[in-house]
Parts: structure tokens; C-alpha cells; sequence
């Protein structure tokens, strides 16, 4: 959601396959393409120039990377989204210990599940005070850590069958909320607790922002070893656990760089997609991505950029993730066209988050065991 604030840089930009074809290739044979080549695939996709660098973009199904795998849930979206019209953000149904079911929205921008503690029963004595402010709107939220199970109760599991998956993770139960005035989106702060379902990558070095805290990624089965982490969204509802059935169609998986050891868990974090934009006729900017589910407008940052307000209407942009591509004109009222697209300030370089509607032209996946993010054109 708001938490979309980039990770600090690498010292150089790092190797990263700009695809691979998960028909004839595994993620341990996968080439990397070096740092120099992929800002000029990026900057060559902003401007459609031709692929003379580099391999044009390849797809496949998932069937042999996780064909070996089997179990997975798929989780139903709350009040059936139109993906070719999105005018809200996705919500799925989850309770916490037991408590209250609840729609919550799932958000690739932040990291850890936000609940009202008043609908927490059983939260320990002496748990953890904590915070957590979502950057792009200034809502800081204050409670306690609680360690705690997190079920999916509409959820089927991969035969059909109506079983509740559970996940146990930190849980920030939330007893006061203020807006604190920055971030782009602050006009639009409501000192009020959400409902947040914090399930990104590579948004940060603290144990709070590890994949230790993500319930996507730390279901039961998960963590015995039985089912491959990750995770769809797409329009036939919310896939947790990566299958060779659930992962078929024309897929484009792009590898991404090694975040290190988290500071909480055992499980390595990932970096954010390299990718970049253009403003019209400006020159391009060659930097990370997010696909933020938890907003409907845009942000873009760069160095000699405003820090502040909106592109202007009717300037034509280039979006590029990885290597795919997709283009709109600020304000041409097309469905999958952001609600705006608002300048922050440049604090790592070159970043835009694309907000949620660039699911209007790709289903994603994000596979944790391997490090790959993949897109599906809709």
C-alpha cells in the first residue's frame, strides 16, 4: 500500500535475467545477463529501440519448475474484482487467532499483517510494543507485536476441498492511528486502523520488513518444506503455494537479485524489479519498480525531478518491468490508466511504484524459494 518507499541502492546495478522459459530452463541453470546490458534492455524498452543487446523476452508455463510440487489454496478476492476496470484495492477474508473474519487488503508495498487489537483475542502478555507508518500516505499505526495464527477461512485447497490455511506470523494489533502529514498521499490520510495484508518484497532491511513477517510466505505446509513459497494474483483469485497447475500460461519470469540475510528468519528477501519509465520526451530513467497493490495512483522519483505534485495530464509515459513493457497517457480515462501519477522526492535514484492498476494488463507471481517475479499478459 503506502509503504512504498525504495530500498536503499546497490552499489551497482546488479545481474539480472531479463527472462526465462520456464518450459526449458530451471532457476539454478538460469544465465545472468550483466548490469551494463540490463540498463540497456530497460532504456532500449522505454524507447522501443530494437533487442540487439539482448534475448527478446521469452515465456512458458510452470510446469517444470514446480511440477514437483502440488499442494497450494486458492483464496477467493471479496466482491469479485473487474481486472479490466480496477477501482479498489483487492481484499480477501482472513481471522486472527481465532478472532473476527475480516476483509483485508493485499499489499505488495509493505510488509506484516495490520489489525485492530480489539478484534485480537488472546494477545500474550508483555508482547512487543510496535509501530509501523506507510510512507506514502503518513498513517503511522501503534500497537503491540504479537506472534499469532492467521487463517484463510474461503480458501480451497488444490482439489477443491474447503480447508482454512494458516500461517504463524508477527502481527501488529493495532490500538492507535495518526496521520502524520508527509508522503504524497497524505491529503487523503484517515487516522483510522485498517485492515492490511503486508505480503512484499525487498521493502526494507528491518526484521519487520523480513519475509519472516509475511503470511503468504510462512503458511504450515510452507514451512514443513511441502509447499514451494509464493504466491499469484490473479484474476481467478489469490493462489497461495506455486504448483505446475496453478503457474501454466504464458508467463515471463524475470530474476531477481539477492536481498541478503533478513534481519528476522532464516528465508534471504528479495530486491524490488529493475525497470524504469519515461515522461514524454524526457530522458529515460533506469532504476527499480514496485507493483504496488495498495494504491490506485502512480509515483515516480528521480534525481533532478520535481519532489512534489502531479504529472501533468496528457503526458504520454512508457512503464517498463523488467523486460515487458506498457504505455498510457496521464488522464486518457483508459481502465488500467493510474488515478494520477504524483512526483516524490529522489531519496535512491530512479523508482516507480505503478500502483495497482498494472494488474489491468498482467496476472504476477512471486516465487520466494527462487527469486523470481513473473508476469502474464491479460
Amino acid at each position: 500500500m503506502h509503504g512504498y518507499s525504495p530500498v536503499p541502492k546497490p552499489e551497482r546495478l546488479a545481474g539480472v535475467n531479463a527472462s526465462i522459459v520456464l518450459a526449458h530452463r530451471s532457476a539454478g541453470t538460469a544465465g545472468r545477463v550483466g548490469g551494463r546490458l540490463v540498463l540497456a534492455m530497460v532504456l532500449c524498452l522505454l524507447t522501443g529501440c530494437s533487442s540487439g543487446t539482448g534475448r527478446a523476452p521469452s515465456t512458458g508455463s510452470g510446469e517444470k519448475m514446480y511440477g514437483a510440487f502440488t499442494q497450494s489454496y486458492t483464496v477467493p478476492w471479496v466482491d469479485s474484482p473487474d481486472f479490466s476496470d480496477l477501482r479498489h484495492t483487492l481484499k480477501v477474508k482472513a481471522s486472527v487467532n481465532g478472532g473476527a473474519v475480516a476483509s483485508y487488503t493485499v499489499d505488495t508495498g509493505s510488509v506484516g499483517l495490520v489489525v485492530p487489537a480489539s478484534e485480537v483475542p488472546g494477545i500474550p502478555d508483555g508482547a512487543q510494543t510496535g509501530s509501523l507508518t506507510y510512507s506514502s500516505s503518513g498513517l503511522r499505526l501503534t500497537g503491540v507485536w504479537a506472534t499469532l495464527p492467521v487463517s484463510f477461512p474461503e480458501a480451497v485447497n488444490a482439489t477443491g476441498v474447503p480447508v482454512g490455511p494458516h500461517a504463524t506470523v508477527p502481527v501488529l494489533a493495532v490500538s492507535e492511528a495518526s496521520c502524520t502529514g508527509a508522503g504524497v498521499n497524505s491529503g487523503r490520510c484517515r487516522d483510522t486502523i485498517p485492515h492490511m495484508m503486508g505480503v512484499g518484497f525487498g521493502r526494507g532491511t528491518t526484521a519487520e520488513k523480513s519475509p519472516a513477517y509475511n503470511p503468504f510466505l510462512n503458511l504450515t505446509e510452507m514451512v514443513a518444506g511441502t509447499m514451494r513459497r509464493g504466491y499469484i494474483i490473479g484474476r481467478g483469485g489469490l493462489s497461495l503455494g506455486l504448483t505446475g497447475s496453478n503457474s501454466t500460461g504464458p508467463w515471463t519470469m524475470q530474476r531477481l537479485m539477492d536481498a541478503g540475510a533478513p534481519a528476522a528468519g532464516t528465508h534471504h528477501d528479495w530486491m524490488m524489479l529493475e525497470g524504469g519509465f519515461a515522461l514524454g520526451a524526457e530522458a529515460q530513467h533506469a532504476g527499480r519498480v514496485l507493483i504496488d497493490t495498495g494504491l490506485l495512483n502512480m509515483i515516480v522519483e528521480d534525481d533532478g525531478m520535481p519532489s512534489s505534485g502531479q504529472v501533468a495530464d496528457g503526458t504520454a509515459m512508457v512503464i517498463a518491468l523488467g523486460s515487458l513493457s506498457y504505455r498510457f497517457s496521464i488522464g486518457d480515462g483508459a481502465a488500467q490508466t493510474p488515478t494520477r501519477v504524483n512526483y516524490a522526492r529522489a531519496s535512491h535514484g530512479a523508482f516507480v511504484n505503478t500502483g495497482l492498476r498494472a494488474l489491468g494488463h498482467y496476472d504476477l507471481l512471486f516465487d520466494a524459494d527462487g527469486g523470481y517475479l513473473g508476469l502474464r499478459p491479460e
